[in-house]
This record gives structure tokens, sequence and C-alpha cells, in this order.
């Protein structure tokens, strides 16, 4: 397959290569378009024909593929499509009298027949993508503000969130006396009364088609998010009830998005809900995506290609939709939207950070356009990447209002959300060079508010790619692996020389790290051996590091669970985890497998994978002074077998009220006491 790829690759570059036309006085028509530009002409520009009255040529004729909008009948955006910092430029018009100059405004797609240009130019292009990175994991990694948000000395505990003060979406929610859970596509309301726990409402959804995956609660209100199918196409949609009488919930507020459902924030009474909608030209169907907000209309609207931003770069046949609203106002919902893609968001107060990764790949034209393309010149496509590259949006937020601020590049890809942080106007970003290709190890870069590179620490442990990473304040921590676990201690107290301070080297690694306090960090991962050269996962290992000594962080305490084969979902979901500070108190899912002490190895000296012997939930108790103990189990399986793993009665998440931990799985709720770790109730769902 991939020599037919490169086949195909070979000729299409030949296509594209070849000029057709002889190319005009280049040094004289020379223009620079890193940048989008507005061009005022001396003649009146026709619209029908202006693609063909002005083009860009490279070196040796070949076509610049650009978007152009008409500012006026003598005036014109031109946007770039591509990164063209490296490519030389000439202008080929039979416009002869010209002024070009750099275009600050926003950047649109401007009408229908652009928004058709570049579906039919992806389509042309066609490119099939081989992505030789390793998958990208979800949520591993804890961003500090100090704001883990999972209950620093309250009476009830929340969803553990990256950034104090912006809530993340979850399948448990409570608000102290009720408990709010999302299973099997429904939604059931549980009043949490230890002794007497009651299902109060369910909340269904298989009439309405939406299926969803994450819920939000304030106060009275409940959001419900997630993928909704209708006549119409497929949508993002929000349905926000009034819970008053928790028996009756009550629909107030229907907000949809035409696509699928990539992320969403919470932050103050402000929702915000991020979508991706894919372009795509079917006979007369609409290339645009459609919104609806109950709160002004039951029709649907089309999102206007003027009102959709393009940005230089690679572009992207999907158009992100970021719809914000105020829960607690009858107004209508804002909309931003560009054309690219979105793969992983962090969110700060004040600002909102998409990254979008572009991978090698290959090119083989495969569709003929449906409009057939004047070939008098070649299009030239972009420069194949020789490495994988990310690209940072910034857009700024006030309330409901998400507009555009900056956007720079960096060389590699990033692990998740986690790995981006905002502290005193500054973004950080932590990412590892291209895995495929020859690794130069990891880096951290910092920006400032305008996106422009302040610093960087660059080559941080080559070979390795990062594990996981964490942002305190003026220091940052990462966890690379290979055959060991470096721990890397780096300084960001000045943003345009950050330092590295110190590392420590251990077996295993962590996927995920999290906030004690200033001096000391809870991981939480994988022990490991390392046989003829190579690493090998054992159990799970919770390992508390102090870093007082910011040079010579040492590992205080390690606490290890089963062997190969025990997972735990915080180990990829950091909203798993169910932690207070104030109590010492930490606790998450876990099943736990245990290899027989004669079965260790196989025959040829690998590690076993043990049998199942616990599934359920470990509750510990964490402080600097003592460092991690066991404190009890819990289970929701009452007649174990060691070889069956249940979904049914697999623990989902572990929420407190009081001095008493709620544990949820499909099948029960069971109410534990925090003192004594003993059952005290449970209720059937």
């Amino acid at each position: 397959m991939k020599k037919l790829v490169s086949l195909a690759l070979a000729a299409a570059m030949t296509f594209m290569l070849t000029s057709v036309n002889p190319v005009p006085n280049f040094a004289q028509d020379r223009i620079n378009l890193d940048k989008p530009l507005l061009m005022q002409f001396n003649d009146k520009l026709n619209k029908d024909t202006v693609y063909k009255d002005i083009r860009f040529l490279d070196e040796k004729g070949n076509e610049i593929p650009v978007l152009i909008n008409l500012k006026s009948d003598k005036e014109a955006i031109v946007i770039p499509l591509y990164d063209m910092k490296d490519i030389k430029v000439s202008l080929d018009s039979k416009y002869k009298q010209y002024k070009a100059s750099a275009y600050e405004g926003e950047t649109v797609v401007g009408d229908a027949s652009n928004l058709k240009r570049l579906s039919e130019m992806s389509q042309r292009q066609n490119m099939v993508m081989y992505d030789m990175m390793p998958a990208a994991k979800e949520e591993s990694v804890m961003s500090m503000d100090m704001g883990n948000g999972a209950g620093e000395g309250d009476s009830y505990s929340s969803t553990n969130v990256q950034v104090e003060g912006v809530d993340e979406a979850d399948i448990v929610k409570t608000d102290g006396e009720y408990i709010y859970y999302l299973k099997d596509n429904q939604v059931v309301i549980i009043k949490a009364d230890k002794n007497n726990m009651k299902k109060m409402a369910t909340i269904g959804y298989l009439e309405s088609a939406l299926y969803p995956s994450d819920i939000y609660i304030d106060e009275n209100l409940l959001m419900v998010v997630g993928n909704a199918y209708n006549a119409k196409g497929s949508f993002t949609k929000a349905v926000i009830y009034d819970v008053t009488d928790k028996s009756k919930p009550v629909v107030k507020r229907v907000l949809e998005q035409e696509g699928y459902y990539v992320s969403s924030r919470k932050n103050g009474d402000n929702l915000h809900i991020i979508s991706s909608h894919y372009v795509y030209d079917y006979g007369e169907g609409n290339l645009v995506p459609k919104v609806k907000d109950s709160a002004v209309s039951s029709e649907y609207k089309e999102v206007q290609p003027s009102k959709i931003m393009i940005y230089p770069g690679y572009p992207s046949q999907s158009i992100i939709v970021i719809s914000s609203a105020d829960i607690k106002k009858n107004e209508p919902s804002k909309i931003a939207s560009f054309m690219g893609n979105a793969d992983n968001i962090y969110m700060s107060k004040n600002s909102l950070y998409l990254t979008y990764q572009e991978s090698p790949y290959y090119i083989m034209p495969m569709v003929e356009p449906k409009i057939a393309p004047d070939v008098s010149r070649p299009m030239i496509w972009p420069p194949i990447p020789r490495e994988t590259q990310t690209t940072i949006k910034k857009f700024a937020i006030n309330n409901t209002l998400i507009t555009y601020s900056a956007q720079n590049k960096i060389q590699g890809y990033v692990l998740n959300q986690f790995s981006m942080d905002e502290h005193n106007d500054y973004f950080r970003i932590a990412y590892t060079s291209d895995f495929s290709m020859e690794n130069k190890g990891s880096s951290i870069a910092v920006f400032d508010k305008n996106m422009n590179k302040a610093g960087s620490i660059d080559n941080i442990a080559p070979g390795e790619r990062i594990y996981s990473a964490r942002f305190m304040g003026d220091r940052a921590y990462m966890v690379t692996f290979r055959n060991v676990d470096p721990f890397f201690v780096m300084d960001l107290k000045d943003p345009k020389n950050p330092k590295m301070l110190g590392y420590l080297k251990i077996p295993g690694y962590s996927d995920y790290l999290h906030p004690y306090d200033e001096n000391h960090i809870i991981g939480f991962g994988k022990d490991t051996v390392e046989i003829k050269g190579n690493p090998y996962q054992l159990g799970m290992k919770i390992s508390l590091f102090d870093v007082t000594d910011v040079n010579n962080p040492v590992e205080k305490d390690i606490e290890k669970i089963g062997d190969r084969g025990t997972e735990s979902e915080l180990l990829h979901n950091h909203k798993a985890l169910m932690y207070d500070k104030s109590r010492g108190l930490m606790g998450f899912p876990i099943s736990v497998a245990k290899v027989k002490p004669d079965q260790k190895q196989d025959q040829w000296g690998f590690p076993q994978y043990g049998e199942q012997v616990f599934q359920g939930a470990y509750i510990y108790n964490v402080s600097a002074d003592k460092g991690i103990d066991l404190k009890g189990s819990i289970t929701h399986i009452e007649e174990y077998n060691p070889y069956m793993y249940s979904y049914e009665d697999n623990i989902q998440r572990i929420i407190y009220i009081g001095d008493t931990i709620y544990t949820l799985s499909n099948s029960k709720v069971v109410a534990t006491n925090l003192n004594t770790m003993k059952k005290i109730s449970e209720l059937d769902l």
C-alpha cells in the first residue's frame, strides 16, 4: 500500500511541479505572501473572474493556493492558504497598477463560493494521511493554579478540574445534597441521604436521539451535553434543565450546533461548547454549519461564511464552532467559528487555547473535481512536512464573547490539554518532537500574550517522549520515559530564560501528576522492569515527589499496587480522582491483578500478566510527612470471580459528602462511612 502511495505521490508531485505557461518577470513582480495582503488596484475587479485575473506563482510558475475577498470594487484581501515563509512568490495579474500592504484585520472565508472553492481544493488534493506518531493519551496530567477543584476543605467534593474557577464536564456531579449521574444514555438524579438514598428522577434520551457524554450542575440548573442526530444532520446538543423540583426536571433551553462534540467548559455562568463540522458538498447540500438557540428561535440558522475566520497555515476541511451562552440569562448565545481543527483545549479565566496537530503524510490524488480546474497553470500544494507540527490558536474570553487573538506553531506534538498552561499572561506548553523521525527529545516553550515566542528549553531527554507534565506557578515538572522515568524540574520564573534545575531517574513512569503543595507532587503511573534492554509494565505505582531542593528532587514515598495487568481509569482520566488535601484524602477506581509467586515470569523470562483479584476503589490517606497509606477499599461485587471483569459493577466515580463516601457504578450507588470504611447503604440503579 505504501509503495503505491509513494508512486502516486511521485506522479502527483511531477504534475504539480511542471510549469505550462512561461513564468512572468519574477524579480519585477516579486511579492511577499507570508501574511494576508490588502491589494489596491487602479482598475475595477471582477468578482466572477478574480481568481483568473489575479494569480500568485512560485519560481517555477506553479500557482499558489489563496483565498480572495473583495473589500471594494478596487480592493482585495488575499489570504495564503499555506505557510509561505520559505517560498518565493510573484504576482501574475492582468492588473498592472497596484499597491500591496500587510492586512492586519480579521480574515474570513467571505462567501459561499469561497467555501465551495476550499472544499473543491481539498477534494482535489485528497490527502491520505499515515500518522506515524504514537496516539496521544487523554488528559493524563494536571496543570496547576493550585486549582485542582477536587474539594479543598469543602463539605462535598467537586470534579477534579485543571483551572480553578473553570469547570469541566463529567459523568458525575453533586451539589452536596443530590447526586447527578450520567449512565447508559440517561441521567439519574439521586437523593444523597446516606441512610436512605432515593432515586428522584431519570431523564432518558432514546426518543430525542441525543447521546449524552457530559453533565454540569449549577444550583438548580442541570446541563447535559452530547451528540444528537436528526433529519437535518448530526449536531452537538446541550439541554439545560431546571431541576428545582428534583422529581420533575423541566427543559429550560436547548443549544445546538452542527458537527461532532469536541469539548466544553463552564466559566462562571457561561457555558462554552466546541464542536467540529466537516465541510462536504453533496449535490446542493449546505457547506456551512447550522446552529439553534431555543432562547431565540425554534429554527436553525446558518453560520455565514462572512463570519467564519480563516488563517494562513495548513487549512482544514472542518469548521470549528464555539458557542457561548449565559445559562442564567435568556440572552442569545454568541458564536465564533474558524476553518481548522481542535485536538486539545486549554481554558483559563480569560483565554481559550486550541491546538491541532499536522502530521507527516503522503499525497494521493483520487477524486476528480466537480468543477474542472484551470490547468493553464498547475496548482502547487503545500510542502510535505518532514516533522509533526502543532498549531496553537489563542482566543480572548469576555463573558460570552470569544474573539481571536493570535497563533503560533511548535515543531512537535502535544500530549494533552494539561501540557498547556497560562501564568502571568504567558502561555507555556510542553511537547515532544516527531517521535517517528529523529527524535530530538522534548521541549517547553513560553509565549507572550501576543503568542510571540519568549523562550524555551529544548532537547530534553532525546529519544524519549513526554508521559506527563505539570505547571505550578513559576515551575514546570515533566516525566519522560523510555526505559526509566526521568522526573524533570524546570524554572520558568524568567519567561525569556527558562532553565533546567534538576532531575531524578527512577524505574517506571507517571501518567498523571497531581499537586500536593508547592514542594510535593503526587505521581500516578506504572512500575516497570527492564529485560533485555526493553521496559515492561508491572503494577500501578504512586510516587510522592519532594522538590524542596529543586536541584535534587527525591521520591519520598512509594505505593505499589498489584502486578502486570493492574489498571485504573485515573491513568488516562484525571476526573477519576477524588482528592481533598485538607483531609489528606484521595481515592480512585482500580482493577488489581496479582501474579502467583512462582509464576512471576514466563519461560522466556518476561513478566506475566496476573489474575484479577479485586475490582472497585482504593481510598488513601496522604501527607507530606507520613506519605501514602491505604485507608481502605470499596467494591460493588458481592460474589467475586477472579476470571471475570464486571462492567456493570465497575466503579466509575468516587465522591464524598460530609463524612460519607459515595461510589457509583452502572449497577448501584454505595454509601460508605469515611472514618470506619464500613458500608452504610446501597441503592440499586
